[in-house]
C-alpha cells in the first residue's frame, strides 16, 4: 500500500453535482483529529456499528491514515460537523494466483480498493452515492489503475456502476462427532501460541498464502491488530486462541485464529469458531483443519467466509458431517482498463475470443480481441473489423466481465441467464474453457 492517495485531486464533477444539492464534498485531513473522528463515527453509524470510544478513535486515526478519505457534509443539517456521506479508498494489490495448471503462482494486479461507502438515511436520493462512487472510479482511472474493487453489505447496489461479483464464499459447520480424519497427516507440528505472537508473522504468511490463490487482497496494519485481538475494547480478545503450523524444518507455514463457546447443558460439546485460517502450503491447511476438528470437548466447528471449494469436505470420513450455508458473493470488481486487466492474468490454453463489451460509463466499452498463447499469456487489442470465421464472439456487460475476470463464474450459467450472448455457436463454452481456473477465487477478508 502507499500513502500517496491524497495526491489525487478531488473529483470536480462530483463536487459540482453535490454543490448543486447544497452539499459539500471534500477530503478529510487525517491531521485534523476532530474532522477525522466525525468521519469515523459517521462510517460506524452508516453500518449500524457502535460508536467508537476516544481510545478506539485514536487507533482508527492512526490505522486508517494510509487511506484516502472523503466526506459529504450538509451545512443546513442539525449536526453540520458530521458527514452525511463517506468513502475511503487506497491502492491495493489483488492476487491472480497461477491461473492455469502448471503455471507459476504469484501473479497480481494493482487496483483501487473502495471502502466505507455510507449515506445517512436522512439524505437518500440526493445523488450522494452516485457522486461518491463515480468520483472514485474517475480517480482510479486518472491514476492509471486498471480496476476498482470492493466488498459489499448489499448486493443490489453496485451493479449500476459496472461492478460484478468475482469471488464467492461459504460458511461451514462441521459435526466433529460424526467423522474421522482421513486427510493428509503432515510431518510438521502444530503449536498453540498467543495471538499477539503472530503480529509480525501473520501478514508475511498471508502474503505467501495469497500467491496460491486468486481474489485475495492484503490486510493493513489496523486490520491485523483487530484480527489478533490487539485493539482497544476488542470484544474477541479474551476468548481468542491461536495455533501455528511449522513444517518439518521448523518454518512457519500457516496459522489459525479461533474461539470456543461452551454449550450450557453439555460441557463436552463446545463450538469452535474458526475465525481465520491462513495456509501457505497444503500441509498447513490440512494440519490446522485437523487440529480444529480433533480438539477435545468440541462437537461443532464453524468456519465463516471460506472458499466454496474448501477441500476439508474431502478430508473426513463422513462428507455429510460438513455442511455449508450462506453461500454468497464477496469481492466485486469493476474493470476500468480492459487490456491491462485481461492481460494481467494467465489463461488455460491458446484461443481467440472477440469480446463485445457494453460499458455505460465508457471505460471499457467497445470490441476487444483477446488472444491467448500456449504459455497462458494474452494480448488484447481493439477490434474494428469483422473477426475471422473461427473466432469465438461474445457480447456482455462490463459487470459480467468483472465477474469472469478471476475465473470463478460458470459461463454457461451466465449465458442461460442472458447475462452474456454468444454471437457464434460454441463461443460460451470456449470462453468458459479459457477463463476457468483450477481453484475457485476466494477473498478471506472484508474491507
Amino acid at each position: 500500500m502507499t500513502t500517496q492517495h491524497s495526491a489525487l485531486p478531488l473529483d470536480e464533477r462530483s463536487r459540482e453535482a453535490l454543490a448543486a444539492e447544497g452539499l459539500r464534498y471534500a477530503f478529510v485531513d487525517e491531521q485534523d483529529a476532530a474532522l477525522f473522528d466525525a468521519w469515523l463515527q459517521a462510517d460506524q453509524r452508516g453500518f449500524h456499528a457502535e460508536a467508537l470510544t476516544e481510545e478506539q478513535l485514536a487507533e482508527h486515526r492512526e490505522g486508517l491514515a494510509f487511506a484516502r478519505s472523503i466526506g459529504v457534509w450538509d451545512p443546513s443539517s442539525a449536526d453540520p460537523a458530521t458527514p452525511v456521506g463517506t468513502v475511503g479508498s487506497w491502492r491495493s494489490s489483488l492476487s491472480l494466483g497461477a491461473g492455469r495448471e502448471g503455471a507459476s503462482a504469484g501473479a497480481s494486479i494493482e487496483g483501487w480498493a473502495i471502502s466505507a461507502v455510507t449515506v445517512a438515511p436522512t439524505h437518500r436520493r440526493r445523488g450522494i452515492a452516485r457522486a461518491l462512487l463515480e468520483g472514485e472510479l474517475r480517480a482510479a482511472a486518472s491514476a492509471g489503475l486498471p480496476l476498482a474493487m470492493l466488498t459489499v453489505s448489499e448486493a443490489t447496489i453496485y451493479g449500476r456502476w459496472g461492478f460484478g461479483p468475482a469471488t464467492w464464499a461459504a460458511d461451514y459447520s462441521v459435526d466433529t462427532r460424526a467423522l474421522q480424519w482421513t486427510g493428509p497427516r503432515p510431518t510438521g507440528r502444530v503449536h498453540q501460541v498467543a495471538p499477539a505472537s503472530l503480529r509480525a508473522l501473520a501478514p508475511q504468511l498471508a502474503e505467501r498464502a495469497h500467491r496460491r490463490e486468486s481474489g485475495e487482497v492484503p490486510g493493513w496494519e489496523h486490520y491485523w491488530q483487530r484480527m489478533l485481538g490487539l485493539t482497544a475494547g476488542n470484544s474477541r480478545a479474551s476468548k481468542l486462541r491461536a495455533a501455528r503450523y511449522d513444517d518439518e524444518h521448523g518454518t512457519p507455514q500457516g496459522f489459525a485464529l479461533y474461539s470456543l463457546t461452551a454449550k450450557p447443558d453439555d460441557y463436552t460439546a463446545h463450538t469452535l469458531s474458526l475465525d481465520y485460517l491462513c495456509a501457505a502450503s497444503d500441509d498447513a491447511h490440512a494440519a490446522l483443519w485437523r487440529f480444529a476438528l480433533e480438539l477435545d470437548l468440541v462437537a461443532t466447528v464453524t468456519a465463516l467466509l471460506r472458499p466454496v471449494d474448501e477441500p476439508v469436505q474431502w478430508m473426513v470420513s463422513n462428507p455429510r458431517a460438513v455442511r455449508t450455508s450462506a453461500r454468497s458473493e464477496h469481492l466485486w470488481l469493476r474493470i476500468l482498463d480492459l487490456p491491462a486487466s485481461l492481460t494481467a492474468r494467465r489463461y488455460a490454453h491458446a484461443d481467440t475470443v472477440l469480446l463485445r463489451v457494453d460499458d455505460p460509463l465508457g471505460y471499457a466499452h467497445g470490441d476487444w480481441m483477446l488472444t491467448s498463447s500456449t504459455d497462458g499469456a494474452a494480448t488484447v487489442t481493439p477490434a474494428d473489423a469483422d473477426p475471422a470465421p473461427e473466432t469465438a464472439v461474445v457480447r456482455l456487460g462490463v459487470d459480467v466481465l468483472g465477474t469472469l475476470l478471476l475465473g470463478g463464474a460458470p459461463v454457461e450459467s451466465l449465458r442461460a441467464a442472458a447475462r452474456l450472448v454468444e454471437e457464434r455457436p460454441g463461443s460460451a463454452a470456449r470462453l468458459d474453457a479459457l477463463f476457468r481456473t483450477t481453484r475457485a477465487p476466494h477473498l478471506s477478508i472484508w474491507f
